[in-house]
């Protein structure tokens, strides 16, 4: 417990000041507990580590503890826009005032063309149409982002909001809809988002889990979200205020997401299809993405001959010629790696060999719009994967196999022993950092309340988040397991 409690540094403390960690009465609790050196640690300084660990939990406390870790995490930025750690920590919760007065803090509207806007949020953006009618929003931002959305319409129009678009149904997109009701606006999405909405309350513990949200703030009944109030299939074309809207529908980052198309405008509310960097097409913790139709939907949209590209993520684009190349550039990458998987997977490649065989050509890896911030390509490959075959990955063993515990403690046992083990993990952590991870993996599950396991698992993990080879979707899967093994620890001290 001394040697982390080493971090407890002033300089560790302010640099997550401005993160708002210490800004609670408990935060101010916790700098009188951490002004104590490794050398001199009374135990009501250690009781108050325990203490802020169960109010604040301890995600908070490890980065306090870290500041490394924040630093390489924000690494891949904020998907384009500004950084909101209180939005972040509760995309789902209408009530939760600090993340509403951020974002609002935050927040900007900026003129992109005649009586259109771009809406920058933390996080996500928003486009607002003005016509003689009225308002056409596109996206309503997370759940606490409503209330700042509501303010920056007033501030450029004085219209009422005829319609809302969800592009799709994931939280930054269509959760802040509660604050915008005012008009009584009509509200259009695709015909699958109300199932996604569905099975966000069927499964909000699996979704808190894996987004690391309170599981308090998921929804838990359609009482808790706004449904569209008229959906379609295929493409949708409406009229307000004389102007032509029109909504096509591609499966994507979702099955349920669609673009925004205003031909007299030559305006292009892009959603997730574009986001300014390799898009977020392989997350291992999120549900399908639909690369190849990902793929189409974007070289449909470079056709357009759009002058105005407004993006869910990252600053718009007036520039038709750029527009164009950096579209067609997503579709091509998208593309190849589909092409890819499909031709190793027609060769009869072992899946789990198949994302390690692809390398993008130099001018789609080097082009400044697909860099790797988020996922790599062999996530969307594993993505692809996914789609197109059943879930063994053609080892015999896995079809049935041992459960990862019994197979870890074998393993173990093989080695001469835990110790062994851990040992062996020590010697590899400089040179091969990925097989040092498979080794503390091996480790934790032979023997989570191992406090040597506990202090292996952490160091290996802290390592692998500011490795520079990690992307930003993965360095938070690491920063699980230094969780879980720092809450163990806690754990620990306080029943002894």
């Amino acid at each position: 417990m001394k040697a982390i409690l080493k971090y407890f540094t002033f300089t560790a403390f302010g640099l997550v000041l401005g993160l708002g960690l210490a800004s609670t009465d408990k935060g101010q609790k916790l700098a009188v507990g951490v002004k104590a050196t490794a050398s001199s640690v009374s135990s009501s300084s250690l009781e108050k580590i325990i203490e802020y660990s169960e109010s604040r939990g301890t995600r908070d406390l490890v980065l306090l503890e870290n500041p490394s870790l924040i630093k390489s995490i924000m690494k891949g930025g904020s998907f384009g826009g500004e950084f909101s750690r209180a939005a972040a920590q509760h995309m789902f919760d209408r009530n939760h005032q600090d993340s509403v007065d951020d974002i609002t803090e935050k927040s900007r509207a900026e003129l992109i063309a005649p009586r259109t806007w771009m809406l920058y949020l933390p996080i996500v953006n928003a486009v607002l149409f003005e016509t003689d009618e009225g308002l056409v929003l596109v996206d309503a931002g997370m759940a606490p982002a409503g209330p700042a959305i509501a303010k920056l319409i007033k501030s450029v129009s004085d219209k009422p909001l005829h319609t809302i678009i969800y592009t799709h149904g994931h939280v930054d997109h269509a959760y802040g809809t509660w604050a915008l009701m005012e008009d009584q606006p009509q509200i259009i999405a695709h015909e699958k988002l109300p199932q996604r909405f569905d099975r966000y309350i069927r499964l909000r513990g699996s979704l808190a889990k894996f987004m690391s949200q309170p599981t308090t703030s998921l929804p838990k009944t359609t009482g808790d979200l706004i449904y569209p109030t008229v959906t379609f299939q295929d493409q949708l074309e409406i009229i307000v205020g004389g102007e032509t809207f029109v909504l096509k529908h591609h499966r994507g980052e979702t099955d349920d997401q669609l673009y925004v198309w205003a031909p007299e405008r030559k305006a292009l509310a892009s959603a997730d299809y574009y986001q300014g960097f390799l898009p977020n097409a392989g997350n291992g913790k999120r549900q399908q993405r639909y690369v190849a139709d990902w793929a189409a939907a974007v070289d449909e949209m470079a056709a357009l001959g759009a002058e105005h590209l407004l993006p869910a993520h990252g600053k718009a684009i007036s520039d038709a010629a750029l527009i164009k190349e950096n579209l067609n550039t997503l579709g091509e990458t998208l593309q190849h790696v589909v092409d890819h998987v499909t031709l190793e997977l027609n060769k009869g490649t072992r899946k789990g060999l198949i994302p390690y065989k692809l390398q993008l050509p130099d001018h789609l890896a080097n082009h400044p719009t697909m860099n790797e911030q988020y996922v790599s390509p062999a996530d969307i490959a594993k993505m692809v994967i996914r789609q197109y075959t059943g879930w063994w990955d053609e080892v015999p063993s896995h079809w049935s196999p041992a459960t990862l515990e019994a197979r870890s403690r074998e393993i173990a046992q093989l080695s001469g022993g835990i110790t062994q083990l851990i040992a062996r993990a020590h010697t590899l952590i400089d040179g091969d950092i990925v097989m040092a991870s498979h080794l503390a993996d091996w480790a934790w599950y032979a023997d989570p309340e191992n406090a040597q396991v506990q202090e292996l698992v952490i160091e290996v993990y802290k390592k692998r988040v500011v490795d520079e080879r990690s992307n930003t979707m993965e360095m938070l899967a690491y920063l699980d397991q230094i969780v879980a093994a720092r809450d163990r620890q806690l754990t620990n001290k306080h029943n002894n």
